[in-house]
């Protein structure tokens, strides 16, 4: 349902190697509209869960007033606690450089 035209926008450093660039998909019209529809109905949903308290206090991501910030104060105060407890914490953080060019593109379909 949707083609998109591929152009390679660059990043920085050396302007002759490939992977100093990222691709940017051109979308047809017709899939902005479906995808704001989408967006819409998503937008929607997560009023309804919000308005019901159905999500977590720990859902951050797709919520309007909760950023990265109180993710963090959170998870802080989170790993206090356990420490102050005598209870051992662990956290797994991953940093992927140029996160897109580390995809697969053969498993796509």
């Amino acid at each position: 349902m949707k083609t998109a035209r591929v152009c390679p926008v660059f990043k920085s450093g050396d302007r002759a190697k490939v992977n100093n660039y990222r691709p940017i998909s051109v979308l047809p019209s017709f899939s902005k509209i479906f995808e704001k529809l989408v967006f819409n109905t998503v937008e929607f949903l997560v009023s309804y869960l919000e308005k019901h308290s159905i999500l977590s206090d720990s859902q951050y991501g797709l919520r309007k007033g909760p950023s990265t910030s109180l993710a963090i104060l959170d998870m802080v105060d989170k790993i206090s606690n356990a420490l102050a407890d005598g209870k051992f914490s662990v956290g797994v953080f991953i940093d992927l450089f140029k996160a897109f060019d580390t995809l697969n593109l053969k498993i796509l379909p």
